[in-house]
């Protein structure tokens, strides 16, 4: 949507597209380091002839071939029916939804933030379902049980009438839908990773399965979202997606999961292993923990104040807490990604009032219709994402992380001007429609995200030591999302102190007398900051490795140093990158898979 570039700088927690930070935490085993064949030949080093050039039905073949017909189904239905269009769907209509209830505009981005909680347990969710088996299984058990839980939450909130239900109440069933997909998003992807483990040449062709699907059916919500909303209002696209939600129990319930039953002496040996890595283990914990302390402030207090006061303190414990028990290198750019999605202060809760208002609303807005605002401008961004996906493959995977990083939040910036020019109306001025400038921005910044994005997903992946690659990319990924969590309550208090204060009352144009300037904050302050911390982000290519095979995690973190216990360890974990390109070891040199 227009005006989002700058509220998420590096993460999205429901994106359907392949830059997804939070999204694909299994999957960096396989960015990581491609494994080789029997003859020391990389596997991924050459794209199998299933990824392109048959056609789609051999192709389909040919992974089925490889994987099973159960992990294909499996993969459609959580994958591409739940979070590419139900997921997709749901986020579309949920501002409309906090509308009806006249909820004002800093009490929805904190209520947002409320609801996207969920995507930054997602360490805990796999270290409980790892470590905590029901029954002997891993992962079934926890996505019926989540099913059932997003199926009432729906019903819910699509079936009680309004005056029933208060929006805390709303907020809540919201927050389980979520809950919802990221269990089953989480569960299916640990699912596929270890299938392809065992036919790591078929990887790439089964990663755009995945990918293109869910853009796919990303596509279809946005085809289908804005006259769903506009002609029966956004409490119908719950009940709608009561019936995907609940179908996930068919291919759990037929066994496609094929989950061997965990004897006692295995999940005692899961728990041993995860005993010697109580660092990581204490940090999933704290991740859990400040996010149950920003879902009860959220409900609780309607003070955008405390909620910010809040919010800044566990962004305070939780930049400690990494930089503490984190080896020097990831800490350092785990610092600067928390850091800079904290700064890129949403007001997302006053754009969509902006955007939205009908003219008795706000006579000298745009007046979008949900058929233009959520078909129109979704499916061109959606679209313009992929391009973005492309160019960033095809121009930008050679630049250095420092320069990529500084020129695309550049971009950002000049893109974020436009949306302060808009909100002072100054475009109406010169005599630029709404309309136009929506779309050119619309354009320009999902391109400009996915550019933010990718380098992030990169160097995130070459920062996970072996052998803990998906649980340091959960942690990794969750604390970036739980930034832009922050980012939200932070924006709250931005509109509050501005006094944009819509929640589509009639004549409430004053509600955006000051918009602009917030904007103009939320626009240069991600600039300012990434400036001075450059210093953070790795001096390195896009390709180099940038920890050694036998590092972990915690080498040479302060914490370790201060007890004495990893001297040696500090040295090696500030001196783990290796040449450039041109001079390193092709054989040993991590690649990027898909």
């Amino acid at each position: 949507m227009p005006g989002s570039t700058k509220q998420r700088c590096y993460s999205e927690e429901t994106t359907s597209t392949a830059a997804t930070l939070a999204d694909i935490d299994v999957e960096s085993r396989l960015i990581h380091r491609c494994p080789s064949d029997e003859n020391g030949k990389s596997c991924c080093s050459k794209p199998s002839a299933s990824s392109w050039g048959c056609a789609p039905r051999d192709w389909l073949n040919t992974l089925s071939d490889h994987f099973g017909h159960r992990l294909l189904v499996t993969l459609f239905v959580v994958q591409h029916v739940q979070k590419g269009f139900t997921s997709s769907l749901l986020d579309a209509a949920r501002p409309y939804l906090y509308k009806s209830y006249g909820t004002p505009a800093p009490q929805v981005q904190v209520y947002n933030s409320v609801v996207s909680l969920p995507w930054d347990m997602k360490p805990m969710i796999g270290l409980l379902s790892d470590v905590l088996p029901i029954g002997g299984y891993h992962k079934g058990p926890y996505m019926v049980g989540a099913c059932v839980f997003g199926c009432m939450a729906c019903l819910l909130v699509a079936l009680l009438p309004q005056h029933l239900v208060s929006i805390a109440a709303v907020v809540i069933c919201l927050c389980c839908t979520n809950l919802h997909f990221s269990t089953c998003d989480l569960l299916s992807e640990a699912n596929y990773a270890e299938k392809i483990q065992k036919s790591p040449k078929h990887a790439p062709a089964l990663l755009t399965y995945v990918w293109f699907g869910m853009t796919l059916s990303g596509l279809a919500a946005s085809l289908f979202s804005g006259s769903l909303i506009e002609s029966v209002g956004p409490r119908t696209p719950y009940l709608i997606a009561a019936l995907p939600i609940i179908a996930t129990l068919i291919p759990v319930g037929m066994g496609f999961l094929e989950e061997q039953k965990q004897t006692g002496q295995d999940v005692q040996e899961t728990r041993t292993r995860y005993c010697e890595q109580w660092e990581v283990c204490m940090l999933c914990f704290l991740m859990f923990g400040c996010s149950v302390v920003l879902f009860c402030c959220g409900l609780i207090f309607e003070d955008p104040v405390v909620n910010a006061i809040v919010a800044m303190i566990i962004a305070a414990v939780v930049l400690i807490s990494f930089s503490l028990v984190l080896s020097p290198l990831i800490a350092k750019f785990n610092a600067f990604v928390l850091v800079s999605n904290i700064v890129c202060l949403s007001t997302s809760g006053a754009s969509f009032y902006f955007y939205t208002d009908t003219p008795a609303q706000y006579p000298e807005g745009p007046n979008f219709q949900p058929v233009f605002y959520n078909t129109v401008v979704g499916t061109l961004g959606s679209i313009c994402s992929l391009a973005g996906i492309y160019f960033y493959q095809r121009y930008l995977s050679s630049w250095k992380y420092r320069d990529l990083f500084l020129f695309t939040q550049m971009l950002a910036s000049a893109l974020g001007s436009l949306d302060v020019l808009m909100f002072a109306r100054v475009n109406v001025k010169l005599g630029v429609p709404d309309h136009l400038l929506v779309l050119g921005l619309s354009v320009f910044e999902p391109i400009v995200r996915q550019w933010m994005q990718m380098p992030s997903i990169v160097i995130l992946s070459h920062l996970c030591p072996e052998g803990m690659e998906a649980t340091m990319y959960a942690l990794l990924a969750g604390c970036s999302n739980l930034g832009g969590t922050i980012s939200s309550n932070l924006g709250a208090f931005l509109l509050d102190r501005m006094g944009c204060l819509p929640a589509g009352k009639i004549r409430e144009s004053a509600q955006f007398e000051n918009l602009w300037v917030a904007a103009a904050i939320s626009t240069v302050l991600p600039l300012l900051v990434q400036l001075v911390s450059l210093g953070l982000i790795p001096d390195a290519y896009q390709n180099e490795r940038l920890v050694h095979d036998r590092s972990d995690a915690t080498a040479g973190s302060l914490l370790r140093r201060w007890w004495g216990h990893d001297r040696e360890g500090y040295a090696d974990a500030t001196n783990s990158q290796v040449d450039s390109p041109e001079h390193a070891d092709p054989e040993k040199e991590g690649r990027i898979c898909s």
